[in-house]
């Protein structure tokens, strides 16, 4: 199996127990619709192999998937996985975030046209809004003129 990510942190080797059993962690972020942050577990000699990257670069990682099953003391069972890297491929050699944009000028000049003016609208007239009761009529305009004795406390 292959992975391909941007490195975004290689951690340094740690040595494991009496035995010297060595292990190094490298986190890549993948390129997709919906990045993943995945650890990939280098061991042994193979931690060597991250001795040349840096973090921005583009890498292939193939890898394995182990599994493994753990009974606790009291006898709870627990599962886990590992992502076991055992070879890497520089794609990119340079972060492109620390690139300069590089612009291009046009072989031949572009005769640009002046842009179209707005279309002219006429002018409009504002229409008032007319006022309606609730069953489509026209209000009795001397409702409004009677100011004084409308009985309303304002």
């Amino acid at each position: 199996m292959e992975i391909q990510g941007r490195i975004k942190q290689i951690f340094p080797s740690q040595v494991i127990g009496q035995n010297g059993f060595e292990k190094r962690d490298l986190v890549i972020v993948t390129e997709e619709q919906y990045p993943q942050t995945i650890i990939i577990q280098f061991t042994q000699q193979r931690c060597d192999l991250l001795d040349s990257l840096q973090v921005g670069q583009v890498v292939k990682v193939y890898i394995n998937i182990r599994g493994r099953e753990w009974r606790s003391p009291y006898g709870e069972i627990k599962y886990f996985n590992t992502i076991e890297g055992w070879k890497i491929e520089v794609i990119q050699t340079t972060n492109v975030a620390n690139q300069q944009p590089v612009q291009q000028t046009p072989q031949q000049p572009v005769a640009q046209a002046a842009p179209a003016p707005p279309p002219q609208r006429a002018p409009q007239q504002v229409q008032q809004p007319q006022l309606f009761d609730n069953h489509g009529r026209e209000p009795n305009p001397a409702i409004f003129d009677n100011q004084e004795g409308d009985n309303l406390p304002f």
